[in-house]
């Protein structure tokens, strides 16, 4: 491994792995493992769909437009920076035994990964159902305040 990462939380090496690593991901499989792990492929679907109906109706294409349902740093941008249990997303490059299995790993960081997820699917329905982000004082109804 090339320029391996640590964790921001506890600082274990990503190659060891520790509780706070919610994903390790070639980057061309990133978004879609995210949408996996959240189970969350319904409301993806129709978010996917809304746009190339948004795309179809203006009759203007821009990279923005799509470079969410690939490019993980879109993804990140669109969907997880401002999520409560979102920690840190960090890139490795990962060798294979043939040279042409390396490539880069995106790895995303959270204090909870599970608490991640699903609060990922929610934002995936609530951008879908174009709901409002639910404000900072009722967080703590739920307890899901990581900070």
């Amino acid at each position: 491994m090339i320029n391996q990462k640590h964790c921001p939380f506890c600082q274990s090496s990503s190659a060891k792995g520790c509780a706070h690593l919610a994903l390790a991901a070639e980057a061309r499989d990133f978004v879609r493992r995210c949408v996996e792990r959240s189970q969350g492929q319904t409301p993806w679907q129709l978010l996917v769909d809304q746009r190339h109906h948004l795309r179809g109706t203006t009759s203007e294409w821009s990279p923005d437009h799509e470079d969410f349902t690939w490019l993980e740093t879109a993804f990140c941008d669109m969907f997880l920076k401002n999520l409560s249990w979102f920690g840190a997303m960090d890139y490795e490059w990962r060798s294979g035994p043939r040279p042409e299995e390396g490539g880069f790993w995106v790895l995303l960081w959270s204090r909870n990964p599970q608490q991640l997820w699903w609060e990922l699917r929610d934002e995936f329905e609530r951008k879908a159902l174009k709901l409002p982000p639910p404000s900072d004082s009722s967080a703590w109804l739920l307890g899901l305040s990581p900070r």
